[in-house]
């Protein structure tokens, strides 16, 4: 068996191992973590308030001239 093949065989298992274990990771329903306690939820909002950016921070870029 040339090495080529080794090597190309080897690579294709980590993948799928990989891909396996990312799949378990997503499907497993473990209520640890985040969006399991809330803890890292976005402060409330209340209705009405809106966040601007102040008119000094709407500045372009200057272009370079060539």
């Amino acid at each position: 068996m040339d090495w080529q093949w080794a090597l190309v065989g080897l690579c294709v298992a980590l993948a799928l191992a990989y891909l396996s274990r990312r799949a378990w990771r997503t499907w497993r329903s473990r209520a640890a973590g985040c969006g399991g306690c809330k803890c890292a939820a976005p402060p409330a909002r209340q209705e009405g308030t809106t966040t601007l950016i102040p008119a000094e921070q709407l500045t372009l870029r200057p272009r370079n001239s060539r």
